[in-house]
């Protein structure tokens, strides 16, 4: 896989070397490693983290960000209190599509991996599939996709990545066929999936850039359709 230094990463991401080795150290980049003297991260992380928006103050919990992802779906958040929702409510009236791909930013913590594709249906029944992994042919063809190769992009309990991964004996590699999303909020999956929204913004952190545009345009639809704006 391809490696960047630190300060290259940097240059990259408009922080400093120190920063880069914190959202290394956050998750957030993957692939960090010392070559020598010389810490490098995944060219692959740092082109997906350079995509996201960038915003001032500080992104939504994770609880939070599931909240406000279940209420753009058009649905009830019941593990918020009356005031967390008023609340939550105005935030979400004033936001744009870019707000919510970074405010809802820390909704899990992502890995990505590489496995034979002879495992990935295997894996997929113990996991909840999202973004193109989530949707079917029909959907795929509203949402103007094709189906694409064989990749999994899914949740489940964060406890549960590393036995899965064990299992599996998946291979860290940002650039593989396996994107694992470990949350703590399980209870928004109650139904067997994810809120639609979930799936919108899994669909635009692609480096595809029809995937991408895909995603944030149903991610507009959809906060449209409940708050009545883009």
């Amino acid at each position: 896989m391809a490696e960047l230094t630190s300060t290259a990463a940097a240059e990259i991401l408009g922080v400093t070397p120190r920063e880069v080795r914190r959202l290394a150290s956050d998750g957030q980049l993957q692939g960090a490693r010392l070559l020598g003297r010389t810490f490098v991260v995944d060219a692959e992380s740092v082109q997906r983290l350079a995509q996201e928006p960038r915003r001032r103050g500080r992104p939504w919990s994770e609880r939070i960000a599931w909240a406000a992802l279940t209420i753009v779906s058009d649905s009830d958040a019941p593990w918020l209190s009356a005031v967390e929702r008023t609340r939550l409510m105005h935030r979400l009236r004033r936001s744009s599509v870019d707000d919510l791909v970074y405010l809802a930013r820390q909704r899990a913590r992502v890995r990505r991996f590489r496995c034979h594709t002879t495992m990935l249906d295997d894996i997929a029944s113990r996991v909840v599939p999202t973004g193109g992994s989530a949707l079917h042919v029909d959907n795929l063809r509203k949402w103007g996709l094709t189906p694409a190769q064989k990749h999994l992009d899914a949740y489940l309990p964060v406890g549960d990545v590393d036995a899965l991964t064990e299992r599996f004996a998946l291979v860290d590699d940002a650039a593989g066929n396996v994107t694992l999303r470990g949350v703590a909020c399980v209870d928004v999956f109650a139904r067997g999936r994810p809120p639609l929204a979930a799936v919108a913004l899994d669909l635009a952190d692609s480096l595809n850039t029809r995937e991408r545009a895909a995603g944030l345009r149903e991610l507009g639809s959809l906060h449209s359709a409940v708050f009545g704006r883009g």
